[in-house]
């Protein structure tokens, strides 16, 4: 039931038999007789309590009902009414927490919820449901950004695009943005390979100077397999330059 479908049905049930108490206490008083306090204090307390409900105020209205509880307790509706406001209660509590990026402590919400009163209605599944995929995609997210070389970066990349694919409704531009990190890392990868190919030219320079032949020959395979055209013919532009300042070395 919804919560206001169960507020229109504890209201009809409660308010008539607080009303006719309230009507016997003022009589009493009318005629002199003691007054008794409880059919007032409950008339106040459910003006509070609707008030809160009505505030959507749900930590107020838990409360209330509790005050309501001790002056009624043989109330047949205040329990599923309860249940419902501390429902609607922490999934509030836990939109505060989504809307402040908080998801881990949304989900804590959600979690410590369930596992005190075990409650798997409709509306707790779903905000939890929610908040577990926003909770995955900001993790997801935050080890893509977190990757150093490209193939971490694709790596997470390509999981941020498969959790977009299988969640399109509720993160549509997901996709884009992860296919972009894809290109990101291809670049980064390329970079790398350039850097790796320096790397070695270096060392193959300095292991034909040392007399190194095999090592210097490997070498220069790795860049002849890995660097792009330009930088090979780059590598060659100051080979030829420095033979020409120097006694020959070649690659």
């Amino acid at each position: 039931m919804k919560l206001s479908a169960m507020l229109q049905t504890v209201r009809n049930a409660i308010c008539p038999a607080v009303l006719a108490a309230a009507a016997v206490s003022c009589l009493a008083s009318c005629s002199g007789e003691p007054t008794p306090d409880v059919p007032m204090e409950r008339s106040r307390v459910l003006i509070r309590l609707f008030s809160s409900l009505d505030r959507d105020d749900y930590s107020e209205t838990l409360k209330d009902i509790e005050t309501y509880r001790n002056l009624d307790q043989t109330n047949l509706f205040l329990s599923d009414f309860e249940h419902l406001v501390r429902a609607n209660n922490v999934i509030a509590e836990a939109r505060v927490k989504l809307d402040a990026g908080d998801y881990a402590g949304a989900v804590a919400d959600f979690d410590a919820y369930i596992q005190r009163y075990g409650d798997v209605s409709e509306p707790i599944n779903q905000a939890k449901a929610k908040a577990d995929l926003l909770l995955r995609a900001q993790t997801l997210n935050e080890k893509l950004l977190a990757a150093e070389f490209s193939e971490d970066l694709r790596t997470a990349a390509n999981d941020l695009d498969e959790f977009a694919k299988a969640n399109p409704k509720l993160f549509p531009k997901l996709k884009s943005y992860a296919a972009a990190k894809v290109k990101e890392a291809d670049a980064l990868a390329a970079v790398e390979r350039q850097d790796a190919c320096i790397a070695m030219f270096q060392d193959a320079v300095e292991a034909r100077r040392a007399g190194r032949s095999a090592e210097a020959d490997a070498l220069t395979a790795l860049i002849e397999m890995n660097a792009d055209p330009a930088q090979i013919a780059e590598f060659a532009a100051w080979l030829e330059h420095r033979n020409a300042q120097q006694s020959p070395t070649a690659l």
